[in-house]
């Protein structure tokens, strides 16, 4: 712990932002995660019980099956059935419409780690400069001194490492998270088509 303080100290002004930078990004990757989680939770077990109770229409059942979880797939799903006595098309908008909204939940605070992969970067080229250039004035101010000048540029080289270090991990996460998230629309879309066959078969 003592040679990671040391290592902050030796980086510069930048380093206590990439370290808060780092640990806001951990923090939101950690709640999105327990988002994600509730939001996803038994979907694909939900959809296997679903579709047989939707093909016999027995709406009553399956509305209390889809009720048994707070999963987004699970809430579409009660938005259509409950909204299916009034048509295909009430149906449809109603699971439009809480599948926004659930969508908006899951991509909240998402941008932070967004605004870390392009703003760590340029926290970490910031320390670079000012490394260097309190490199060049000690070698200015101490000339023949060939060693002092190696604090600043130790300093920029640190700087750089963090920043690239924070950006990269909050890449990642980002990554996980969009992909995560295209996923479980993507099952959305197929329970909202299984509820809007059902309720189009019982007009016909």
């Amino acid at each position: 712990m003592a040679e990671f303080w040391a290592l902050i100290e030796k980086g510069g002004l930048v380093m206590p932002l990439l370290f808060l930078g780092s640990v806001l990004s951990v923090a939101v990757a950690v709640d999105r995660f327990r988002a994600f989680h509730r939001g996803d939770a038994n979907s694909a077990l939900l959809q296997e019980r679903l579709e047989p109770l939707l093909k016999q229409g027995d709406w009553k059942e399956a509305l209390t099956e889809a009720g048994k979880t707070e999963s987004l797939i699970a809430l579409v799903a009660s938005a259509g059935i409950e909204n299916a006595v009034r048509g295909s098309r009430a149906a449809d908008m109603a699971m439009e419409g809480v599948a926004n909204r659930g969508a908006a939940r899951l991509r909240q605070r998402l941008d932070i780690l967004g605004l870390m992969v392009t703003l760590a970067p340029l926290l970490g080229l910031l320390g670079t400069v000012i490394g260097m250039i309190r490199a060049f004035n000690v070698l200015n101010v101490r000339s023949g001194q060939p060693f002092a000048i190696t604090g600043g540029v130790g300093e920029a080289l640190i700087a750089t490492a963090a920043g690239l270090c924070v950006a990269i991990l909050a890449l990642v996460m980002l990554s996980y998270f969009r992909n995560r998230l295209d996923r479980m629309l993507g099952d959305v879309e197929e329970v909202a088509s299984l509820v809007l066959s059902a309720i189009q078969e019982r007009e016909s």
